[in-house]
Formats: C-alpha cells, sequence, structure tokens
C-alpha cells in the first residue's frame, strides 16, 4: 500500500511544468504555460498547463490532470511505475507495507524479474557479437526485418551448447535455481546420478515477452533451420501465466499513442513483421487458444478486435472456438471480427506481397462476429426447408443467450427470428429460454459513455485561458472516456450494476471485503479456475477483481480500489475495505479458500438443478439410460 500522504509529498515535490515541458514544446502565457496537445492531433494551441495549481487540461479534448496522470498517459507507463518515476526523480523513497507478499515472495519475484532481464540482455548481445549470428541475422533480414524493429521488440539470439546462459549467469548458488524458477534453465536428475542442468533455449532467435509494464516475464524462442519444436514458450512460473498474457500488448501500447483495435495473430515473427509494415496493433497468445482471461484484458485495452485465421479447416475450427470464447464478454460497445486469409499466407507474408494499404482493407472488410456467428451456423442447415430452420433456432439461440444483455443479444435475437420466420417472442418460448430484460439503468449509462466529444476538438484555443472549476471533484474534471485516471481505457463498458444495486452474491461480497484489504490472498489461488463465478449469479464484480489482481499482479489495497474510483463499483469497494475487520488476519486466508469452495459448491448443484430442469422437459422416451440416472440423482439431491 503506498499511503496517500506519501503521494500527497511526491506531487508537491514536483514540479509538472519541468515534467511536461520536456516532452511536449510549451510557450508562457500569462500565469499559464500552452502549447500543443499530446493527447489529439490539432494545429492551434488548446493544451494549457497550470503550475500554480500543479495541473494540465486540454480545451479540445478535455484531457486533464496532475503529473502522475500526465506521465501515465504520455509514457504509457501504470500507476506505480509511474510513482517510482517520479519517486526516484524527487529523491524519495516509497514507504513499504506489511500488508502486502510475504518479504521473502517479494523479493523471489523481483529477483526473477531480475535474471530474466538480465538473459534478455545476455541474448540480445549473441545477436550483436556471436560467431554463430549470421544465420540469425540472415533469417531475420530474410524476413524483411531492420535492426531497429529488431531493438524495439528486443530480438536476440541463443547460440548453440547446452549451458551458455547458465555458464554466463550463475556465478552463485541463488542464481543457479533463480535461472531453473524462472524457466531458463532445465534441472535434470536421475537416480544415482548427479544433478545436470542445461538452457531451455539454443539455436533459437529469442523474443522476449513483456508485462504491461515492461519487465520481460518469459520467452519464446524459433529454432533456426528445421528442428523441432518450431516455437518454444518459456514453462509457467511465478510471474508467468501463459493463458493470460498477449505477446506485443506492451509494444503496441508503447508504439500507438491511442489504441483503437488490436490485431490477433498466431505467431511472434507475425506481430513483429506486421509492426515493421507499420501495423502496429498486432498481438499473439502464447500457445494457447484464445482465453476468456486473453479476451479480457483486450477489451480493456481497445473495444475492437480483430481475429487472424488461416483459411483452412483447422483455421476455421479455431476462429468459432475464438467466437464462442467471445459471446459472453461481448458487452454493448465492443466488436469482434474474423478475418481468413488466402491459401498458403500467413500475415507476414500477405503484408510483404500486398503492402500495409490493401492488408488494413483486409481488416475494414473482415466479417464481423454476428455476420460470421450465422454463415457458419448456416452451413450446418439447410435454411431453405422448414426442418433446417428449426435446427438452426435450436442451435443458435443458446449460443446467443450467452451474450450479455443489452442491444447487441436483442439484434442478434432479431436476426435469428428473421432468418427462421418467426418472432423474437415465439422463438424464446419454444426454446423455452428466459426472455431477456433490458436494464435501463445500463441503458442510459451506455448512452453517456458513448455521448459525441465536444465539438471544442475542432477549435482553437480560447481567448480565456481559465480552467474550468473542478470544485466538485477534487480538482479534477469530470472523467471523459479515453482519459481514464486508469491504465485501461474501457471499464465504461464492464457493467457490475447488481453490485451497485445490492444484488452482489452474499458469500462474494465477503471475499470482496477480505480481498479490498489483503489482495495478496489471491496469490494463494493465482492457478485455481474461477470461471464458475462467470455463471454464478451475483459474481461479476469478484472475477473482475480476482482477474485484475492476478493479470496485473496488484497487492495493494489502495491499487486495487484506485483502478476502481472512476467506476459505480467504488462506492461499494471502499465501503467493504473501511468496514471493521472482525477476522484476524492470519485466519484470512483459511476464510477466502472456504468462502470460494462454497461458491463452487453452489455452483454445482446449480448446474445439476439447470440439467435436471433440462431433462425434465423431455420424454422418458427420448432419454439414455445415463440421463435417467442423472434425473434420478438430482430428485435425491438436497437443495441449497
Amino acid at each position: 500500500m503506498i499511503p496517500p500522504d506519501f503521494i500527497d509529498e511526491l506531487l508537491a515535490r514536483t514540479d509538472i511544468v519541468e515534467i511536461i515541458e520536456s516532452r511536449v514544446q510549451l510557450k508562457k502565457t500569462g500565469a499559464n504555460y500552452s502549447g500543443l496537445c499530446p493527447f489529439h492531433t490539432e494545429k492551434s494551441p488548446s493544451f494549457s498547463v497550470s503550475p500554480d495549481k500543479q495541473f494540465y487540461y486540454c480545451f479540445g479534448c478535455q484531457a486533464s490532470g496532475s503529473a502522475i496522470k500526465f506521465i501515465m498517459e504520455y509514457d504509457r507507463l501504470d500507476f506505480l511505475a509511474t510513482v517510482e518515476h517520479l519517486a526516484g526523480r524527487a529523491g524519495m523513497d516509497i514507504p513499504k507495507s506489511n500488508d502486502g507478499e510475504a518479504p521473502e515472495k517479494q523479493q523471489k519475484r523481483k529477483s526473477i524479474y531480475q535474471i530474466l532481464e538480465q538473459s534478455a540482455d545476455y541474448f540480445k548481445d549473441q545477436l550483436r557479437v556471436h560467431d554463430e549470428r549470421q544465420a540469425a541475422v540472415g533469417y531475420l533480414k530474410g524476413r524483411g526485418l531492420t535492426g531497429e524493429i529488431a531493438r524495439d521488440f528486443g530480438l536476440g539470439f541463443a547460440p548453440s551448447g547446452w549451458d551458455n546462459l547458465h555458464r554466463h549467469i550463475a556465478k552463485t548458488n541463488q542464481e543457479h535455481q533463480l535461472l531453473i524458477d524462472a524457466g531458463m534453465v532445465i534441472k535434470k536428475e536421475e537416480e544415482g546420478k548427479k544433478e545436470r542442468t542445461y538452457d531451455r533455449f539454443r539455436e533459437r532467435i529469442m523474443f522476449p515477452i513483456r508485462d504491461l509494464r515492461g519487465r520481460v516475464i518469459a520467452f519464446g524462442g524459433r529454432i533456426i533451420g528445421d528442428g523441432k519444436p518450431k516455437y518454444l514458450n518459456s514453462p509457467e512460473t511465478q510471474v508467468f501465466h501463459k493463458g493470460r498474457e498477449l505477446y506485443g500488448l506492451y509494444e503496441a501500447r508503447q508504439r500507438e499513442r491511442k489504441l483503437t483495435r488490436l490485431l490477433v495473430v498466431e505467431g511472434y515473427m507475425d506481430v513483429v513483421a506486421l509492426a515493421q509494415h507499420g501495423v502496429n496493433y498486432s498481438i499473439a497468445t502464447l500457445g494457447t487458444a484464445t482465453t476468456p482471461e486473453h479476451l479480457d484484458r483486450i477489451f480493456r485495452q481497445v473495444t475492437t478486435v480483430i481475429f487472424c485465421f488461416d483459411g483452412d479447416t483447422a483455421g476455421i475450427n479455431a476462429a468459432w472456438k475464438a467466437l464462442l470464447t467471445a459471446l459472453p464478454l461481448m458487452k454493448d460497445g465492443r466488436s469482434a471480427r474474423f478475418l481468413f486469409l488466402p491459401h498458403g499466407e500467413d500475415p507476414d507474408s500477405l503484408i510483404r506481397k500486398e503492402g500495409k494499404v490493401e492488408f488494413e482493407l483486409r481488416l475494414d472488410q473482415a466479417p464481423h462476429l454476428s455476420n460470421y456467428f450465422f454463415d457458419h451456423l448456416k452451413e450446418e442447415s439447410d435454411t431453405s426447408s422448414l426442418d433446417g430452420k428449426a435446427q438452426l433456432s435450436k442451435i443458435a439461440l443458446p449460443l446467443i443467450m450467452k451474450i450479455p444483455n443489452g442491444v447487441f443479444r436483442e439484434l442478434m435475437i432479431s436476426q435469428l427470428a428473421e432468418i427462421t420466420n418467426l418472432t423474437a417472442e415465439k422463438l424464446i418460448s419454444l426454446n423455452q429460454i428466459e426472455p431477456a430484460h433490458s436494464s435501463s439503468r445500463g441503458a442510459s449509462r451506455s448512452s453517456s459513455s458513448s455521448a459525441p466529444r465536444s465539438s471544442a476538438v475542432e477549435q482553437s484555443m480560447p481567448d480565456s485561458t481559465e480552467f474550468p472549476d473542478f470544485a466538485d471533484t477534487d480538482g479534477y474534471p469530470p472523467d471523459e472516456e479515453g482519459y481514464s485516471y486508469d491504465e485501461y481505457d474501457d471499464h465504461s463498458l464492464i457493467d457490475h450494476t447488481d453490485a451497485v444495486l445490492g444484488k452482489t452474491h452474499a458469500l462474494a461480497e465477503k471475499a470482496l471485503a477480505l480481498l479490498v484489504k489483503q489482495p495478496e490472498l489471491i496469490s494463494l489461488e493465482a492457478d485455481s479456475d474461477y470461471g464458475f463465478l462467470e455463471v454464478t449469479q451475483g459474481c461479476g464484480l469478484l472475477l473482475e477483481v480476482i482477474r485484475l489482481l492476478i493479470a496485473e499482479d496488484i497487492r495493494s489495497p489502495n491499487l486495487l480500489l484506485h483502478r476502481f474510483q472512476d467506476r459505480t463499483e467504488f462506492a461499494l469497494l471502499k465501503g467493504l475495505a473501511e468496514q471493521e475487520q472482525l477476522l484476524s488476519v492470519d485466519n484470512s486466508p483459511a476464510e477466502f479458500k472456504g468462502i470460494l469452495s462454497r461458491l463452487q459448491s453452489i455452483h454445482n448443484v446449480d448446474s445439476v438443478q439447470s440439467r435436471a430442469r433440462d431433462l425434465h422437459r423431455k420424454s422418458p422416451q427420448d432419454m439414455t439410460e445415463e440421463e435417467k440416472q442423472q434425473l434420478r440423482e438430482s430428485i435425491k439431491s438436497p437443495r441449497k
């Protein structure tokens, strides 16, 4: 936890004019300074900095805030990294807290980050000086990559040999163990023989994988030549979980001041090659199919994701799987598209052949989720016949109902109704699915968040450079879309209205009360599967908090609350944080585990009962023996 008093003192010691003037050309205009806004394109200066108020404000795009927020927005750093930067500049030590991770565990994580950074430096050096480097350099040049793009992505080279990296870094037993813990060295033990260790990556071009703070957390290696496997990733470690991380996301945030969409491709080389041609917004999963955690992270950055797949059977199957994963996350305002490449092409080869303009034209013309959804299902059902339409509705409607309640789901139902020549109400009733009820609260919120920006963007600097009166907002203007104090830009699209209206599950609220006081509790269950919370009523906010704590490695209560300060859920979380904690800190881990276990049990019972309801709708003649047994067991099971 970083005490608020420390932040206040840090800002008091920081000159905002000096901070901004080192990045933006400013001119003194009366009591303030003005210049061209770094956050939107303009010809006349509308960006003003007040040395008295230690505050900046743009009269065009309404970007505003303190020195901390400016660094976060301009340098694309998160809150902690920004505070560390400014504190180092001011000669201040950030106070340590006793309510985070155990000091030993914190130091271990820090040491793993350091050993991975040393490894990255070693690989980069080998690409420049090693005798075998020509094979790697030749391969990269053959793929059209320049030295500048290799530098920006930190590319390196792991030469042949069993223990080059180990001999270079492991000067002590501690460093030897850290290399093992970081996944860089493999330990092999054979009965009756001495332990052997060898480098995981050999004869490979190395791609460092970075988290959102730019820290190296893992590596991917591409074989030089025809060896197997073609690509090799780091194993899961204390700092790396491949089901959550995305290669190239950090670099995309650095290269594009304001991301509007992300392109998901298959491999590291595709990401780097696309960036070489000016497509700076591509990312790749790390040897896994797209997960809900991947999409959750993507939609926190942008509102549009484009999936890129081969046009063969494997690519089509992968695309459909990605669509099914995306459905529960397709809230109003979000968009997913699906690009299928010509036979024999990958993004790298295609952009080299066509160029950026033609490639981006393909992206702009890629089918939307709704189009791909119905086109795919129509291929499996003959919609020119009545029984084909019935089959289509039977498959499509349950999938559509996985989409969060809102306009998009209603439009998907309407589209299905048009195809089957039935009304939406008739479709739902015939398939025995609960109708969707729109939330007026959610609707009003959605409409307000999508309201157009002020036309002042097109105007010049006003004659008066008086700062707007923000007395009611603690000196901060009302947040505009894209200028949240949070490092993420899409919180306005996350809706946990149930939590605000007091509909959070009682057990979920107890778990939240523990997490907002002791975020480190999540490290006890970091590898657990929390997917069941997604379909457990009243657990949406708990699931989001858990995913945020794991993905961003948050261990500070203040930072956790800071992530929600512009959200309607903030009042609930703040209230839980301020509640008196009657349970001792030592008993909190067991209590947290117990709550999750009880929520899992509730989910299991609900699943059984839901299955029983489905079986009740079937006639006994249509049931298999297994289904009959399931129905008997559900009748015996006590309801909770």
